[in-house]
């Protein structure tokens, strides 16, 4: 029997991946020849949607339809522009994760339906679910959801199998994980995680762009700032300065005309640079000392660091680092996509592979209830009340007695939040439910709340009268009472930008209506000829070696650019060197 695929899915803020499990090992499958996708989505000058780096190429020539970062965004209920139209964080990453799909799905040769996903671990439970429903917006079957740091320490611990406990220090383009994780005999088990969501690479590059805004506008009195289209252009530069300060002791900016006729020019030292994100990096040496103390651990205690994400790459990381903890990072699996390699591995634990690793998770956040109670001396009614704490491995099971308020209470409201505030209120709300018809007796009467976490962080609440055995029980999904996305909505949103069909599929309807109309003659067979030497070359792509593939990748491009254009000269030239290059290959 033929065991089920089950991807690896690294969803990034800047850069996405996805891997399989091939032979017990994780294979990154490259998109369009590369094993780094930019998270960027985009629409062309006919109105087509692109994704990765068609899209990130045009980030300067059309800033206005084209998305960055929306990562940061997800579980906000916004909207952004796209094109003509409007689409959530949730549908505009499930464009990312459907081009992922998509070239999954040529490298195997068959359909990809499931996935594991993983995020940020300090990601909530509205950005968790957000990033579910990203991948049931692009067909996917989201088996599991993972946090970044635990999939970067099973992608390791596939390669060094003795026991160890270890740091994972996770800097990506929007945020920040640590975790430590321990790996003793096969069994990776993460004891703590912190972090923060809304620091990154990005934050960095942010920096650099404030520094040269403020020189250029003390040098001519203009304010780049406000123009997108020069943002964009000292995006793309901050980008690049970043990765020569890590190899060199200095980096020079120059855009001309950069506004009107007035040219940039600005050199950035490596001593400036680090000055400028050492209160960022600050944070994260925070973080790791909270997440040292939520493991009982000290420094000393730690064997390896391991570094996972791109802004890691900053040389004043792993200095930072080195005086913390008084080691020197490892990286010997590349930062950028030990993550997916990592989720792959865990998609081949579910599938049913045999690989000598067993996860076990955590929950990084505190769920519990509000009671009423005091604080500092002063009386509250919505004290939070911790059930099950962070940091708990994952499955769990916890519960708490709590008691009526008055005489005669014949109901109790059960509020479910999740944080670390001690103000019930000040933390995310997470659902309620009422349990009615409770005994008449005076105040005092015993409810005995349990809250049950499963592996997939679905939370299942039990309230249950102790005199009586009343009980209501009810499963959240963790999402909020009303939740701000409906699925069936954004598929018709999606479907209004995308075809039902591949572009190839409708081409030729379309055209047999312009020539009967008296169109270009000779056009609907050469789409009719495009359309056939596609499938042709899909079937190949999953059986020949990866330089055929790109030399087949790379002229379906071509053949795709001709038809997007309507140059019915070109389209014949690359339909003949594609049937050249499939006759050769069947052969």
């Amino acid at each position: 029997m033929t065991m089920e695929t089950i991807v690896g899915i690294d969803l990034g803020t800047t850069n996405s991946e996805i891997s399989v499990l091939e032979d017990g090992k994780p294979k990154v499958i490259a998109v369009d020849g590369d094993p780094i996708m930019p998270s960027c989505v985009g629409i062309d000058q006919n109105g087509k949607l692109i994704v990765g780096r068609p899209a990130k190429n045009r980030i300067i020539s059309d800033p206005e339809t084209t998305i960055l970062s929306i990562k940061r965004k997800m579980g906000e209920n916004i909207r952004i522009k796209l094109g003509d139209k409007e689409f959530s964080p949730e549908e505009i990453s499930s464009f990312i994760l459907s081009e992922l799909k998509k070239h999954a799905e040529k490298y195997l040769g068959k359909s990809v339906e499931k996935a594991v996903i993983t995020v940020p671990a300090y990601f909530d439970d509205r950005q968790r679910n957000a990033t579910k429903d990203a991948g049931k917006l692009a067909g996917l079957d989201v088996v599991r959801i993972i946090n970044e740091p635990t999939a970067a320490a099973l992608a390791y611990d596939a390669g060094h199998p003795e026991n160890h406990k270890l740091l994972v220090y996770d800097l990506g383009g929007g945020t920040f994980d640590v975790s430590l994780v321990v790996v003793e005999d096969g069994v990776v088990e993460v004891k703590a995680s912190h972090g923060d969501t809304k620091l990154g690479g990005d934050d960095f590059d942010q920096l650099l762009i404030n520094h040269i805004i403020e020189i250029f506008k003390e040098k001519h009195g203009v304010d780049l700032n406000v123009d997108l289209r020069s943002r964009r252009r000292l995006l793309v530069s901050a980008e690049k300065a970043k990765r020569e300060l890590s190899d060199t002791p200095f980096a020079r900016i120059r855009e001309e005309y950069i506004h009107n006729d007035l040219h940039l020019d600005v050199e950035i030292s490596r001593d400036e640079y680090e000055e400028m994100i050492m209160p960022l990096l600050q944070k994260t040496l925070q973080c790791i000392q909270m997440c040292l103390k939520d493991a009982s651990l000290l420094p000393k205690d730690i064997d390896k660091v391991i570094l996972v994400g791109g802004a890691t790459r900053t040389p004043l990381v792993h200095k930072i680092i080195r005086q913390e903890i008084g080691l020197d990072p490892h990286y010997e699996i590349s930062p950028d996509l030990i993550v997916s390699m990592g989720a792959a591995i865990q998609g081949g634990i579910i599938a049913g592979d045999k690989t000598h690793s067993i996860l076990v998770d955590i929950t990084p956040y505190t769920f519990g209830t509000g009671a009423i109670g005091e604080r500092e001396g002063m009386f509250h009614r919505d004290i939070f009340v911790p059930i099950i704490k962070r940091n708990t491995a994952l499955p769990v099971s916890k519960g708490d007695v709590f008691f009526t308020a008055v005489d005669n209470q014949e109901a109790v409201d059960v509020k479910i939040y999740q944080g670390e505030e001690p103000i019930a209120t000040d933390n995310i709300f997470i659902g309620n439910f009422v349990i009615k018809g409770l005994s008449k007796v005076p105040q005092g009467n015993a409810i005995v709340l349990n809250l049950e976490l499963d592996i997939n962080g679905i939370l299942k609440v039990t309230a249950i009268e102790k005199c009586s055995g009343l009980t209501k029980a009810v499963t959240l999904d963790t999402k909020n009472v009303k939740p701000h996305l409906d699925i069936a909505e954004a598929q018709k949103n999606i479907a209004s930008l995308l075809s039902d069909e591949d572009e190839y599929e409708d081409v030729e309807t379309f055209d047999v209506e312009q020539d009967a109309a008296g169109g270009e003659p000779g056009k609907q067979p050469l789409l009719a000829k495009a359309k056939e030497l596609r499938k042709r070359a899909e079937k190949l792509l999953g059986s020949i070696a990866e330089e055929d593939a790109k030399d087949i990748r790379d002229m379906l491009e071509k053949n795709r650019e001709a038809i997007n254009t309507g140059d019915m000269k070109r389209l014949a030239e690359t339909n003949t060197s594609l049937e050249d290059i499939i006759f050769y290959l069947e052969d």
